[in-house]
């Protein structure tokens, strides 16, 4: 499988398609001569008491199969959650991860699909910041920046019932006053001419237009109409416009869960249980979540490496 790098680190297949990264899977699968037993319903998992670190699995129909290693690699699904904690683990309450934001917004309303190349946004009440490519959607904000905030504020959103101040940063390569000091400059060169004009500091036309007017830089001025300070507002809208996010949208390929088993159960060094011997997991049935771009994918594939050799009783190798 050939994969590219994008420009912030993000990772995909070459064919952007997921059904690339399920062939290389079940085909390793195939090679390795391993049986996938599908539309087979485990009810319930026993550790047997007459042989330590052993198990018994319950099968809906009725079969029993007996197994001396267990991998739990059952990803957000909540019977997963059930058997750890009846096998004595910890489950940290599960959230939503990696979502989009619902904003209802006059500012962005028809502006659906237009992109910014680099966007910084802050959740008010955290300070939690990030910084990426951001997308106008019809039910609000997306992108890669959206989806990092929304893992890294995945509990604080949670706990707000995502209702939350979202402040953006349309042009953070300005930093100080120097956007202040352009908008200046701007009304210098461009006074006898109407607003706000052709130039709009490499942001899309239909954004700038609109964040003008919010600012009180009306099309049917000049810009020696335009006083200091509208120039201050128009600055503070580029930079600081406040937005609120009324809700979540899930992103449909790459929604994942925060929380699951917790990580001091855990020795990493093998993935094995702390808690019942024998007992392995991998993927998202931990408390891991990633931002957007092949990172759950990346610890899924490690996690599920290191449990399946330590299960076999390979020793896995340092790096």
């Amino acid at each position: 499988m050939s994969i590219k790098t994008e420009n912030d680190g993000r990772m995909f297949p070459i064919t952007d398609q997921s059904q690339t990264i399920m062939d290389c899977l079940t085909e390793s699968a195939r090679r390795s001569k391993i049986t996938i037993r599908c539309q087979t319903l485990i009810t319930s998992i026993q550790e047997q008491e007459c042989a330590p670190g052993g198990f018994k699995l319950v099968l809906d129909s009725g079969e029993h199969l007996a197994a001396d290693r267990l991998i739990f690699a059952t990803g957000s699904n909540p019977q997963g959650w059930e058997w750890a904690r009846s096998l004595g683990h910890t489950i940290e309450p599960p959230v939503p991860s990696l979502f989009t934001f619902t904003v209802s917004d006059p500012r962005l309303d028809g502006l659906s699909g237009v992109a910014v190349p680099r966007a910084v946004l802050r959740l008010e009440q955290s300070g939690i910041t990030q910084e990426g490519a951001l997308l106008v959607t019809h039910w609000g904000l997306s992108g890669p920046v959206v989806l990092k905030l929304s893992a890294w504020g995945a509990r604080v959103l949670h706990d707000a019932g995502y209702q939350a101040q979202l402040s953006v940063n349309w042009l953070p390569e300005f930093r100080g006053g120097e956007l202040l000091q352009r908008l200046h400059d701007l009304r210098e060169r461009q006074k006898l001419k109407k607003a706000p004009g052709d130039f709009s500091f490499g942001l899309p036309r239909r954004l700038w237009v609109r964040l003008a007017a919010k600012s009180g830089v009306l099309a049917n001025k000049r810009w020696t109409e335009v006083s200091n300070k509208v120039l201050e507002k128009l600055a503070d809208e580029l930079q600081a416009g406040i937005y609120s996010i009324s809700g979540k949208s899930a992103f449909k390929e790459e929604f994942v869960t925060c929380g699951g088993v917790r990580l001091d159960e855990v020795d990493f060094r093998t993935m094995e249980s702390k808690r019942c011997p024998h007992l392995y997991f991998a993927g998202e049935v931990l408390d891991i979540d990633g931002v957007t771009g092949g990172f759950n994918f990346q610890s899924a594939w490690t996690t599920g490496w290191i449990a399946g050799r330590s299960a076999a009783g390979t020793p896995v190798q340092a790096a």
